[in-house]
């Protein structure tokens, strides 16, 4: 296979890198720069010249968002991006109703960020720039595979063929999206050959990964048969379709109409399903600009749509799959749509693949730094459920929208009409619906990682390991240097591979230590000092970063601890703990009790307890009480996740 695809080209090079990274879209690009920042060199390689100005994905959610913040790019995204507040509906011409967003109250960013794939890309290639790392550009991945090393048998690595076009050109193929099967292969290039040997290969190579292909992963799932027409460009019509505008056609037809910056508009058009005899070549030979603004104008008659300018016109398709396995051999993973891949309804593919790189990238880092043993690479097969939940969300919003018929219409009009007058209620209720949630309520299986102490109690499913770490307000204890600030937990726990250590304490820290429960004890102020200056110390002294990390923090600590009480007293104020440094013991209060609610904890007459927050912000070890007995349960479970020796 492989000769065949080398047949013309120049004699291959080998060199070597820790990570490399094949694709250089969003997910690839945020990967390289996790990594990158977590002082793990990468090499990243993507097939196109220039990052395509066409952009299938448009939003960016809440929970990506606050992955953005605790990497330190968040104020970059919201610049260019703007947050999504109302939609437009109508009914042909007519607008029946103009609805609002409805917000999140579990976080900060409560509504997504409207931004183009394009511009996300752009932003990511600004900021690997600024850390010294370029996208290689024209190189293509043609085969991956794992070896084992002949010098240590023990040893495996990754082995990648790589080419670059240095004479003739690449066909020119039409922008089709949804496909997944491998392009065919251009015959009129001769190219630069290199075998690259890297210890891990992150295919982020898209829905035709040839990774995936490669390595015979099966992908399993469907290709719907409906088609849908996009454009890209400006027009002009006589009625506003200002902001976001959902529109059930005079003929029946779905149509949705979003403003992209620099003054462009996109139009999607539900277009039926594939007829006896169709295929997507055959479609998009057909499909002309004057067809689709008849169509458009179709939908909103008697009101014209009239087109100005083009900048994009195709047909999408939409599969739902899944592949068999994210992970092969603990030296290759797949992501974003790669790994999987749906329908764009709910908005979440792009957001699904960001959070595949932000969970897989502290890993690999802590196994290169040999703080965490290859095993650790084995959860990252807690993705797969992650990706089934979107497809399966996706599926069903693609379905519903897709309805056609009058008995579908007259649902959809009596739905548009009903909910803008029950928004106020549903509101007030902090109702939101399953789409915006849906990335929020992430919660992984329990695993080596994600795991209770045995002394813990049974908790609710919205309380177990595996959930996001909850946000909330706390504020500073006023000091001689410092006055009372208030700050969300979340910019306490900020950076990228990092371990944060959150523990609660109520109002019954007292003077001697109080047995609550058998087998579990609160402890006074003192005995919780000596045993965050006992521990803590320790666990920095056997697991730290070989390498630097550049991720807010001044330092290569992998732990960060903190303590979150429950009011201000006189064992607070008159402790050392408010000279404390934010990640060494410092306390915050939490005034509204929300915060020990979110975590299950009690304010009053409780016995709190220590919470392990992952460096991906995930809740993964919970133990009841703050005595050294908590404690040497949470030292167990760090030696039992991280390796016996670090370098």
């Amino acid at each position: 296979m492989l000769t065949t695809l080398l047949r013309s080209s120049v004699p291959s090079a080998t060199t070597s890198i820790p990570v490399l990274i094949a694709g250089g879209g969003p997910v690839g690009l945020f990967q390289a720069y996790l990594l990158t920042k977590l002082g793990v060199s990468v090499r990243i390689v993507e097939r196109e010249l220039a990052i395509s100005p066409l952009s299938k994905a448009l939003s960016i959610h809440p929970r990506t968002l606050e992955i953005f913040n605790f990497c330190g790019i968040i104020d970059e995204f919201s610049a260019r991006g703007k947050v999504l507040k109302e939609s437009n509906i109508y009914f042909g011409n007519r607008r029946v109703a103009t609805m609002p967003v409805l917000s999140l109250r579990k976080t900060h960013y409560s509504r997504a960020l409207f931004l183009e794939q394009a511009k996300t890309s752009g932003l990511f290639v600004q900021e690997l720039s600024k850390l010294g790392v370029e996208v290689e550009r024209g190189w293509e991945l043609l085969d991956a595979k794992v070896v084992e090393d002949s010098n240590d048998k023990s040893r495996t690595y990754v082995e990648s063929i790589l080419r670059k076009p240095i004479s003739g050109s690449r066909a020119d193929r039409p922008a089709i999206l949804g496909e997944v099967e491998l392009l065919e292969e251009d015959s009129d290039c001769e190219y630069e050959i290199q075998t690259v040997r890297s210890d891990y290969l992150i295919a982020a190579d898209g829905g035709r990964s040839t990774v995936r292909h490669k390595l015979n992963i099966p992908f399993p799932g469907i290709t719907r048969n409906n088609k849908t027409f996009i454009w890209d460009g400006t027009f002009e019509s006589d009625i506003s379709m200002l902001g976001v505008s959902n529109i059930t056609g005079t003929n029946k037809k779905n149509m949705r109409c979003i403003p992209l910056s620099d003054g462009l508009y996109r139009v999607a058009i539900d277009a039926g399903v594939f007829e006896a005899g169709e295929d997507m070549e055959g479609i998009l030979k057909d499909l002309t600009v004057e067809k689709f603004e008849k169509l458009a104008s179709d939908c909103i008659a008697p009101s014209r749509f009239k087109i100005k300018e083009t900048a994009w016109l195709t047909c999408f398709k939409v599969n739902e799959r899944r592949a068999e396995h994210f992970n092969h051999k603990n030296r290759i993973f797949l992501a974003g749509d790669a790994a999987h891949i749906q329908s764009p309804s709910g908005g979440q593919g792009l957001n699904i693949g960001l959070q595949d790189a932000h969970n897989l990238a502290w890993k690999i880092a802590l196994v290169l730094n040999k703080v965490a043993p290859e095993s650790v690479l084995g959860t990252y097969d807690e993705r797969e459920a992650i990706a089934d939940r979107a497809i399966a969300l996706s599926s069903k919003l693609f379905t519903e929208s897709r309805e056609e018929g009058t008995i579908a219409f007259m649902k959809r009009r009596a739905y548009y009409l009903i909910v803008p007058s029950v928004l106020k209620f549903l509101i007030h209720i902090g109702f939101a619906p399953e789409n915006s949630r849906a990335l929020l309520e992430v919660k992984y299986k329990k695993n080596t990682l994600n795991r209770d102490s045995a002394t813990s109690s049974v908790h609710s499913s919205a309380f177990e390991v595996g959930i996001r770490a909850p946000d909330g307000l706390v504020r500073t204890v006023p000091g001689a240097q410092e006055k009372a600030k208030e700050l969300r937990l979340h910019d306490i726990t900020t950076g990228i591979g990092r371990f944060h250590i959150l523990v609660f304490v109520s109002d019954m820290l007292a003077s001697s230590s109080t047995t609550v429960i058998p087998g579990i004890s609160t402890t006074n102020l003192k005995e919780l000092e000596h045993n965050i200056d006992d521990f803590v110390p320790r666990w920095r002294g056997k697991w730290s970063y070989a390498s630097p990390i550049s991720d807010g923090h001044s330092d290569n600590d992998i732990f960060k601890v903190n303590v979150i009480a429950a009011k201000l007293g006189p064992y607070v104020t008159s402790s050392a703990f408010i000279n404390r440094s934010v990640g060494n013991g410092k306390i915050f209060i939490d005034d509204s009790k929300s915060v020990h609610s979110s975590y299950n904890f009690s304010c009053t007459n409780g016995h709190g307890g220590i919470v392990v927050v992952r460096p991906d912000s995930q809740v993964s070890f919970r133990v009841e009480g703050t005595g050294e007995r908590a404690w040497k349960a949470a030292d167990h479970y760090f030696a039992s996740i991280l390796s016996a020796v670090s370098s």
